[in-house]
This record gives C-alpha cells, sequence and structure tokens, in this order.
C-alpha cells in the first residue's frame, strides 16, 4: 500500500510525504522542522526512519526548515546539481549533510523509484518529481511552475495521484495589491500555474488513469480553496467528468495534514 498526504501547502511553506512498504520520502522542508516531525508523527512516522529527503528548489517555502531538520535527522537529501549548490553555498544544509544529485534518469530512495522531470521556475533548477513504489503505484509532485512543460505531461500523465500547482486566480491576482512586476512575474512563464491552466490540463490527467488530485501550492492573497476547487470542478464536469465518480480532489491545507490518500 502506498501512502500519501501534505503537511503544509501554499505560498508560505511546502513538505509532503510518500510512504510504501514501512519506508518514507520527505518532499522539501518549507516549514520549521517542529512543524514536520509534528506533522510526521502525528501519522506515526519517525523522522529518523526516512530513506531521503527530496527539494524541488531553492526557495524558501521549499528549504526553510531544512537546515534544523538535518542537524537533527541524518537523512540523506536529494535535488538537481544547482540547488544543491545554492543550498551549500547560502548555508541553507549543514555542513556535513549528505547531498545527493538526483539522476535524470531515475533514483532509488529506500524501496521507491524517484523520477525527476524539469519544471518552468525562476529557480537554479526546480524539478518535479513522479515516485513509484514498490507495488507500482505512482504519485507525482508538480508545483512552482509556469506552464505544464512537456517533460513534466509525460511525467504526470498515467500516475495515481498528483499534486499539482493551483497558485492563483486571475482576476483575484490582476486586481490585488501586488505590485505590478511581482504580478508579471506570478503570471510569466516561470511564474506558478493558475487556477484556469491547472484546471485545464485536468480531464486529459484524469483521462490517463489519475484518481486523485490534490490542489497545492495556494497563493494566501490571490487564491481560496473554494475559488480554485470551483475552477478545477467546472472544467472537469464540462468534459464529463464527475467528482467521486471519476475522480476524488481536494485543496492541500496551507498549515494543516491533509487527509492521508491511500493506494
Amino acid at each position: 500500500m502506498a501512502k500519501f498526504f501534505t503537511i503544509a501547502s501554499g505560498s508560505s511553506g511546502n513538505s509532503s510525504f510518500v510512504g510504501a512498504s514501512g519506508e518514507g520520502i520527505l518532499i522539501d522542508c518549507g516549514i520549521s522542522c517542529k512543524g514536520i516531525t509534528s506533522g510526521l508523527k502525528e501519522r506515526g512516522i519517525d523522522p529518523d526512519s526516512l530513506s531521503g529527503i527530496i527539494i524541488t528548489h531553492e526557495h524558501i517555502d521549499h528549504v526553510r526548515g531544512l537546515a534544523v531538520f538535518l542537524s537533527h535527522h541524518k537523512v540523506p537529501l536529494y535535488a538537481s546539481a544547482p540547488v544543491l549548490r545554492y543550498l551549500g553555498a547560502n548555508g541553507l544544509v549543514p555542513f556535513n549533510a549528505v547531498l545527493n544529485e538526483i539522476d535524470e534518469h531515475g533514483q532509488l530512495i529506500g524501496n521507491m523509484l524517484v523520477k525527476p522531470f524539469k519544471t518552468s521556475h525562476d529557480s537554479v533548477g526546480s524539478l518535479g518529481y513522479s515516485i513509484i513504489t514498490p507495488d507500482e503505484h505512482r504519485i507525482s509532485i508538480c508545483t512552482d511552475t509556469g506552464y505544464i512543460t512537456e517533460e513534466a505531461r509525460e511525467h504526470l500523465l498515467g500516475s495515481e495521484a498528483v499534486l499539482i500547482e493551483s497558485n492563483y486566480d486571475s482576476g483575484m491576482l490582476e486586481f490585488g495589491k501586488y505590485p505590478y512586476h511581482l504580478k508579471r512575474r506570478i503570471k510569466g512563464p516561470t511564474g506558478h500555474l493558475s487556477n484556469t491552466d491547472c484546471a485545464a490540463f485536468l480531464p486529459e490527467l484524469v483521462k490517463s488513469g489519475t484518481t486523485h488530485i490534490i490542489l497545492g501550492h495556494l497563493s494566501k492573497e490571490n487564491n481560496t480553496p473554494e475559488v480554485a476547487l470551483q475552477t478545477c470542478l467546472a472544467e472537469l464536469s464540462v468534459a464529463g467528468m464527475a467528482q467521486n465518480r471519476d475522480y476524488v480532489m481536494f485543496a492541500a491545507p496551507r498549515s494543516e495534514l491533509s487527509e492521508n490518500i491511500l493506494l
């Protein structure tokens, strides 16, 4: 059995967990070490039992608690080479941390095969990940991307569960308080995925066999879970697909554990 849940998901901090056959991988450490360890322990997971940590990219909402977590728990860290260099050069990992450049063709971490793919984000080397468990369940994570790249599409299609970015509502961003340069960055091809763009991809995802959709990395200022869900549900309805029949979808909580997804 495979298990997936988010510990936190939003513009202020991100971390999630994939587990199978008694082993587990943490994806991102964007909240405090205390918050991560508390979340894991609440689900009966010993932080020291993790097979590894994979980092999507170096922005603070994905690595905020990483240095403290690694100073308390000797867990191998995996990321793209540019991200590892950045983390080391900026004191975001302890000096004795075990850093591993993730193999672009796939990396066995514990009992799970992790396949990275590039996302389109203003990072030194941002990645999404598909994680394949020993019983061949595939869970994929794609946040922080201006659009769904062809490489991302290839990895996401066929995944049973997908955590996908639904960062902002276009109207809320356009008429919100952000300065023009920040709005332009968010809407740009290396920014974030809007509710509308996320929704447009979901029918293709469900047709490929995805049964669980988690909308993640929602903006606190330019989105709400209700707006994101309504946008995505409407697009899927137009495609003839219904919640709780063809798929299950929810928005990941900003600072609380999500429900467990069991496959």
